[in-house]
């Protein structure tokens, strides 16, 4: 063999070995003899987006928001602002971004009706997006309130697979409204379908809604709901990604909110389920071709209590179904076991339809729950449940009032739901909104958490879960790999 037939192969040989010797230098080493396991990556969230809804009959509204760790130093800058999400193709008079105060300070931001363009200006349907960068990232929170600061629907991040589950027309659902909103600067595409206690639903023109770049599109729901006692919705895009909202209400009642349900999982929980003075009901959706059976665990204060006895619920494939509670007890949590994935809700009797509440995810490193109010006859609880191991909890009040925060601390047992009255915090103007932040502390088992506020002895005005509002988020461990030059 001549040596000039090896030429091609020592110059592959010799770009195979300075493409290793830079990946030396460019990758983390792989795990192996004398490569110690790369550990996950502790980051701060430096970038956060939520939708709120369109106010109810298109008018002003009022946004709590709260954003960074009340107490701690700015780690770095940073700001948040909410826009206006017009009407799909509606030409509208342009609105001025309203800008959050600074980290760990409650805001209550006013967000004026948008009006259509030309000389006979009409209100319009228009959601508002909350973003933030920097310090304003972490632990961001922002929820629709009242005037008064009790928050009524949270602000939902994007996301490309939502569910919802709740009564359908024949269950009082008069009017179903969904509200699809779009933060980002690409288009959305959304298929929505609903099933109810007869199956699925044939979703018709809900399929392919396009959804424009900071745009929202509100479609009723109420035909494809029609005599049906349970409707789930769920909302999935097929590009992009969007924030979703579902209101109903009776036949001109005021609207309730129906907050986003858990994905469907064989283990869910759903806090904060208060007692009323009429039943609540259990809503439970079962999306895969076999049938379910359910086992229902209530905890209270007393600790674990079965409901329905030790028989699991049975449940069709494909359906969604209503089931009555007994009392509870008090204020508990429910936990729900199955034998394939189901998602859950709970309706507790109060004003309009009443108060939801549904499946949610433990807390993780801490939960914010913005817009809280108490006087004239209202009262705030925070509603904790530990449902494995034992966990102790860091409440904290934070008002608008500079300065004015409380914080206590709190053991739930393990198997127990515990309630605690949020007050306001000392400082802070007599009837003035607070915030409340939900902080597991090292060494606790899952904890689910939900705020709850009632009007009176037992009318339930408001329920909000409490979902997680990091200011960290953990990134895998990257490896050095040669699959990019493999033949």
């Amino acid at each position: 063999m001549k040596p000039v037939h090896l030429v091609p192969a020592g110059v592959v040989l010799l770009a195979l070995g300075t493409i290793a010797g830079v990946a030396q230098f460019t990758a983390p080493a792989a795990p192996g003899q004398g490569h110690p396991a790369l550990a996950p990556q502790q980051v701060a969230v430096t970038s956060a987006a939520r939708a709120c809804p369109p106010v109810p009959g298109g008018g002003s509204g009022t946004v709590a928001f709260l954003a960074g760790s009340p107490g701690a130093p700015p780690s770095g800058p940073g700001q948040a602002e909410l826009a206006p999400l017009p009407p799909a193709g509606a030409a509208v008079r342009a609105l001025s971004p309203i800008r959050a105060a600074g980290p760990g300070a409650l805001s209550m931001l006013a967000t004026p009706a948008t009006q259509s363009a030309g000389q006979q200006a009409a209100t319009v349907l228009s959601g508002w997006s909350v973003t933030a960068s920097g310090t304003m990232a972490q632990a961001m929170e922002a929820e629709e309130a009242t005037s008064t600061g009790l928050a009524s629907v949270r602000c939902g991040e994007p996301g490309s697979d939502i569910w919802f589950v709740g009564p359908g027309q024949q269950g009082g659902a008069a009017h179903v409204q969904l509200d699809l909103m779009n933060v980002d600067a690409l288009p959305a595409s959304v298929d929505v379908s609903i099933v109810t206690d007869a199956g699925a639903v044939q979703a018709g023109g809900d399929t392919g809604i396009t959804v424009p770049p900071h745009e929202t599109v509100t479609e009723s729901l109420s035909s494809m709901a029609a005599g049906a006692s349970v409707a789930a919705i769920e909302v999935r895009t097929s590009i992009g990604r969007v924030a979703a909202d579902i209101s109903e209400s009776s036949h001109g009642g005021t609207p309730s909110w129906l907050p986003s349900a858990a994905m469907p999982s064989t283990q869910l929980v759903i806090p904060g389920v208060p007692p009323s003075g009429s039943t609540a009901g259990l809503y439970i959706v079962v999306p895969g071709s076999a049938n379910a059976k359910v086992s229902v665990l209530a905890l209270t204060a007393q600790g674990r209590y079965r409901p329905f006895g030790t028989q699991a619920v049975d449940l069709p494939a494909d359906s969604a179904s209503y089931v009555p509670l007994t009392p509870l007890g008090g204020t508990a949590a429910l936990e729900l076991t199955a034998n394939v994935p189901v998602t859950a809700g709970v309706l507790v009797p109060g004003s309009g339809l009443g108060a939801f509440t549904a499946a949610t995810a433990p807390i993780s490193e801490q939960a914010v729950v913005a817009g809280n109010t108490t006087g004239s006859g209202l009262s705030a609880t925070v509603v904790l449940s530990a449902p494995a191991g034992p966990a102790r909890v860091r409440l904290t009040e934070v008002a608008a009032t500079a300065g004015a925060a409380s914080s206590q601390v709190v053991t739930v047992p393990a198997g127990h739901t515990l309630t605690v009255p949020a007050t306001l915090p000392r400082g802070a103007k007599h009837g003035s909104a607070f915030a409340i932040v939900i902080t597991p502390l090292a060494g606790s088992g899952p904890l689910y958490a939900a705020r709850v506020e009632t009007q009176g002895q037992n009318t339930v005005a408001s329920i909000i879960p409490a979902m997680s509002a990091p200011t960290t988020i953990t990134l895998p461990p990257a490896h050095g790999s040669y699959d990019a030059i493999s033949p």
